[in-house]
């Protein structure tokens, strides 16, 4: 199955990545110790019991490095699978770590290095993940999921040449409105953004013969593309359209929920994310539920985001505390949105910002420069949307707003 958006799924719908990179957090000294359990009753993490069993299944063959191969392919990719129903850290990582056991004397089949690729570009190490893509590219030059991933790694990194070419590979070698979809992505955040969505629109209503997926990424590019220029009956329209098809798609409940909240909409938010037990398992969709219901004047919201508030301090802390990459942008928005620690958010999406580079990362640095008064921050991203064409009403405001002072 061909995945366009995010590319990191290769044989399932695709899904939200989370950025890991490491940063100081919370009230933590910059130099914190390792985390130490005071007892071996201290519970630091719950694991999902599909990533206990596969743990207890690979320390089975723990002691002795596997050479075959072709137990080696299906180990790594039954870690991939679970990595993507989970959306667990930990099962990326060790997909990787199972990858690194492949023989050197035997080269990697193409679908191992697309796994690779995929698991890198989830974990945001673009440079190694491109590395792996152009390996597939020298040996399958037409190869649709090595282009797709790398026009989407372009979009992240706003190296839209990259993108443009990627795009341009995908023409006649992938269904008709894969090609388009990829195009109108690329023209949404570089000034041809009207133009992406009426190219987007005459697809829709052609009449033409579409994948069902092919249709979930349509109607989501077009949602968004609607969403940053403020065309919100559109946004919303083909927001719900996608939420039918995929509704327990991550990137697009990321992208809905922020919309929602844009305007206001708390209790859609509540609704749409509430049944969630555990913030942790997507920190982004987390921290916005937990906004969401601060604002609510429900007593039972309230407590609730306290607890949810609660958890999230400790999901931080403790990713800091075993020495492990904090996810930047997640902590920046709560930071943000529900410490008011305006200059520890900024520190963290300036770190964010100099990984990736979409519009949701331009918002959130704009935001936070504004809370935090550095007016240096926004004229900078005023030059770099200038010199992009990115179209983004909410970040247009923002920039002007602080230009204006």
């Amino acid at each position: 199955m061909l995945v366009f958006r995010n590319a990191q799924k290769l044989f399932a719908p695709n899904l939200r990545k989370t950025l890991l990179l490491g940063i100081s957090c919370c009230a933590m000294a910059a130099q914190a110790a390792p985390y130490i359990p005071d007892n071996d009753n201290t519970i630091i993490t719950r694991l999902p019991s599909a990533v206990v069993a596969m743990s207890q299944q690979l320390r089975a063959t723990e002691g002795s490095r596997n050479d075959n191969p072709q137990e080696l392919f299906a180990q790594a990719y039954r870690s991939y699978q679970l990595a993507l129903s989970e959306q667990d850290p930990r099962a990326y990582g060790r997909t990787l770590a199972i990858i690194e056991q492949w023989p050197d004397n035997v080269s990697k089949p193409v679908s191992l290095r697309l796994i690779a690729a995929a698991v890198l570009q989830h974990n945001h190490e673009f440079a190694p993940a491109l590395d792996e893509l152009r390996s597939v590219l020298e040996e399958e030059p037409g190869n649709a999921q090595a282009l797709m991933i790398q026009a989407q790694i372009g979009l992240v990194t706003a190296h839209y040449p990259l993108t443009q070419k990627s795009c341009d590979a995908l023409v006649d070698r992938v269904e008709r409105a894969f090609q388009i979809n990829c195009q109108a992505q690329l023209d949404g955040v570089t000034g041809k953004a009207d133009t992406a969505l009426d190219t987007l629109t005459q697809e829709l209503d052609s009449g033409r013969p579409m994948s069902r997926q092919a249709l979930l990424e349509v109607h989501i590019t077009i949602a968004t593309i609607a969403h940053r220029l403020g065309e919100n009956d559109m946004a919303g329209q083909h927001y719900l359209a996608a939420l039918t098809m995929a509704p327990d798609n991550t990137y697009l409940l990321n992208n809905y929920a922020q919309w929602l909240l844009q305007q206001e909409r708390y209790r859609d938010v509540i609704a749409l994310l509430g049944s969630e037990p555990d913030p942790t398992s997507n920190v982004e969709l987390g921290v916005m539920l937990t906004n969401a219901l601060l604002s609510s004047p429900d007593a039972a919201n309230s407590n609730r985001a306290e607890s949810l508030i609660a958890e999230l301090e400790v999901y931080f802390e403790t990713a800091y505390r075993r020495g492990e990459n904090l996810p930047v942008k997640e902590f920046a928005r709560f930071a943000l949105d529900i410490q008011g620690r305006p200059e520890a958010a900024l520190e963290a999406a300036m770190k964010n910002w100099t990984s990736q580079k979409e519009p949701s990362d331009a918002l959130l640095l704009a935001e936070a420069a504004a809370a935090a008064s550095r007016q240096d921050v926004i004229e900078n991203l005023r030059d770099w949307t200038d010199s992009t064409g990115m179209q983004y009403a909410a970040l247009d405001t923002l920039i002007a707003t602080g230009s204006a002072r």
